[in-house]
């Protein structure tokens, strides 16, 4: 389960004046609404409006499996010298192994959880009192959830 640890000025700070592979996750932090494809098209499309050099967008179902990372990495351009993970705390890691560059990773990896009936993401036996939603440990965190820019709707 994830949040972004940061709002979109900060991020942008971290960025200025780099060139910029963003890496993103199509399962779990797709299913908590800080990664996946769809997100980052829209976080690559607000930085290159910002002025940031975006080189590419690279994602992989389970970005914390190294031979989906490795896979991937045949098909990243060159020319960056940082990745924007939208994962996992292990894909961010992974990413920076695997791809060879610094990593700026934007979101706080807070534990293991599930997706309920609902949709709504749970996490597993959170302080003591059981289950909690990943809103409601946002809010005690004072994390926001959702991704760090939202994709346009159409």
């Amino acid at each position: 389960m994830m949040l972004r640890d940061r709002d979109y000025p900060e991020l942008l700070e971290e960025l200025k004046g780099r060139k910029v592979l963003i890496w993103t996750c199509n399962t779990c932090a797709r299913l908590c609404d800080v990664g996946g494809r769809e997100n980052a098209e829209a976080l690559a499309g607000r930085l290159r409006e910002d002025g940031v050099e975006v080189v590419g967008i690279s994602s992989t179902g389970a970005s914390c499996i190294a031979s989906n990372v490795r896979r991937c990495r045949e098909d990243v351009p060159d020319g960056y010298d940082v990745v924007v993970a939208l994962t996992c705390d292990i894909g961010s890691q992974l990413a920076g192994t695997v791809f060879g560059r610094p990593v700026v990773n934007p979101v706080a990896t807070l534990g293991t959880g599930y997706r309920d009936d609902s949709r709504a993401c749970i996490i597993f036996g959170r302080g003591g009192d059981g289950d909690v939603s990943l809103e409601k440990e946002a809010e005690r965190l004072g994390l926001d959830t959702g991704p760090i820019v939202r994709p346009l709707s159409i």
